[in-house]
C-alpha cells in the first residue's frame, strides 16, 4: 500500500506518557518526541494502529525547532534532564528520513543542549548519524535500541514488507558500537512458536555486534491489531507452519489462527495497558530461557514483567547520564527488604521520596495504581 506523505507544522512535540500504567510502573524514562506520525514499514502487527492512520505518514517539518524551544523551557525551569525517546510510536529512521532529516536535526538539538536522548529503531539508517551520536556519547547522553524481529529473513519480508533486514540492523549496530555508541537489543515482537527456536541465534548475534542489554517483548494483541495480524496468519499459514519446529506444534493443529486464538484469547492475560499476551506459563518459560541465554552472552536482561529475572533496573535498557523515574523494580526491591505480606503504601512512598527526585504527580499516580503494584510482590 502506497502511503500519502503529509507535511505539517506542530505546536508542541514533547509528550510525557507517565499517566499510562505500564509506562508509569515499568519504564524509568517516559518523555517522548516523534518527528513522524505513521510509518512506512507496514508491519502486520503494528501496535500504534490506534494512533496512526494507516494510509499516510505525517511529517512534522518544524519538529527540531519546537524540540529546541521546549527543551530550552525545561532547562530554564530547572527540570531534571530526563532522556527523550525518539521512536515511541513511529520509526524515526523510516525511509523518508533520508529526505527530511527530521531525526538528525532533532539529535543535533540534543547535542547542542547536552540533553540525553535514546532511539528505538529497526532501521540501519541510524548509522548515518553516528557523528552526532558519538558526540552525545562522549558525555554519556545517548543510546540506541535496535528492534530485531525474531523471524527468518523470508518471513520478515511478509510481516514487515518495507523494513530493513535484520542483517542490516545488526550491521548498523556494529557500526555504532565500534564508534562508541551504546546499543541494546529490543527482541520484539517474539512470535509464539514461530520465534522460539531462533532466539538463541539472535541473542548471540546481538552480543557479537556489541549489544549490552536485551529487552524481550512478546507479540501484543488488541482487536485492531488482531484484525490485520489474523489476516497475515491466514494468508501465510503454510509458510508459518514450516517456520515452526514440528516438536513445538505437536499438540496443536497446523492452523496458526487457531493456535494463536488458543494461546492468547482462551488462555492469555492482559498486560498493564490492556494488550493481550500469550498464556502465562509459556511466557515465563520463554523469558527464563532468554534470560539464561543473555547470561551466556554476557548481556543484561529485562522485560515488562518477571522482575526476578531482570539483571538491570532499566526496563528500556537505557543507562545514561540522566534523570530516572522510580519504577516497580525499585518499589518491589524495597518491599522485599521489608515484609511483603504487610506491604505498606505509605512506607513505599516515604522510601521513594527519600531516595529519588520525583515528579509532582508521582504520589497521586502511585496511589492510583497501588493495586497493580502489589501484583508484582
Amino acid at each position: 500500500m502506497e502511503k500519502k506523505i503529509i507535511e505539517l507544522s506542530c505546536k508542541t512535540l514533547l509528550v510525557d506518557v507517565s499517566e499510562y500504567p505500564l509506562n508509569f510502573l515499568i519504564f524509568p524514562h517516559r518523555l517522548t518526541a516523534n518527528g513522524y506520525i505513521g510509518c512506512l514499514h507496514n508491519c502486520a502487527y503494528c501496535y500504534a494502529k490506534w494512533y496512526c492512520k494507516q494510509d499516510e505518514v505525517r511529517v512534522k517539518v518544524n519538529a527540531p525547532e519546537i524540540l529546541k524551544k521546549e527543551l530550552d523551557k525545561r532547562i530554564a525551569k530547572g527540570k531534571p534532564k530526563e532522556p527523550v525517546c525518539f521512536g515511541s510510536i513511529s520509526d524515526p529512521y523510516q525511509a523518508i528520513e533520508r529526505k527530511y532529516q527530521i531525526t538528525r536535526k532533532m539529535l543535533e538539538v540534543c547535542d547542542e543542549l547536552s540533553y540525553p536522548v535514546f532511539i528505538v529503531t529497526k532501521s540501519d539508517l541510524v548509522a548515518r548519524d553516528k557523528d552526532v551520536l558519538s558526540s552525545l556519547t562522549k558525555r554519556n547522553l545517548a543510546a540506541v535500541n535496535f528492534t530485531i524481529t525474531a523471524v527468518k529473513a523470508k518471513l520478515l519480508r511478509k510481516v514487515e514488507p518495507q523494513s530493513p533486514s535484520n542483517k542490516r540492523r545488526f550491521e548498523a549496530m556494529k557500526t555504532l558500537t565500534q564508534a562508541g555508541v551504546p546499543c541494546n537489543l529490543y527482541l520484539s515482537p517474539i512470535f509464539p512458536y514461530i520465534s522460539d527456536e531462533l532466539l538463541p541465534s539472535f541473542l548471540r548475534k546481538a552480543s557479537q555486534n556489541g549489544a549490552k542489554c536485551c529487552s524481550a517483548i512478546f507479540l501484543k494483541i488488541r482487536p485492531v491489531i488482531w484484525k490485520t495480524f489474523r489476516e497475515f496468519l491466514q494468508t501465510n499459514n503454510s509458510c508459518l507452519v514450516k517456520e515452526c519446529d514440528i516438536v513445538i506444534l505437536k499438540d496443536h493443529a497446523p492452523d496458526m489462527v487457531a493456535t494463536y486464538q488458543h494461546l492468547y484469547f482462551k488462555h492469555g492475560s492482559k498486560d498493564l495497558s490492556g494488550y493481550l499476551l500469550p498464556e502465562l506459563s509459556y511466557r515465563r518459560n520463554m523469558m527464563e530461557e532468554i534470560a539464561k541465554q543473555c547470561r551466556r552472552n554476557k548481556m543484561c536482561f529485562t522485560s515488562e514483567e518477571f522482575l526476578d529475572l531482570w539483571t538491570t533496573k532499566y526496563s528500556d535498557c537505557v543507562d545514561i547520564d540522566s534523570w530516572d523515574a522510580p519504577t516497580e523494580f525499585d518499589i518491589v526491591k524495597f518491599m522485599k527488604s521489608q515484609d511483603p505480606a504487610n506491604a505498606s503504601l505509605d512506607e513505599a512512598i516515604d522510601h521513594i521520596k527519600k531516595n529519588f527526585a520525583i515528579e509532582k504527580n508521582w504520589e497521586k499516580l502511585i496511589k492510583k495504581y497501588w493495586d497493580k503494584v502489589k501484583l508484582f510482590f
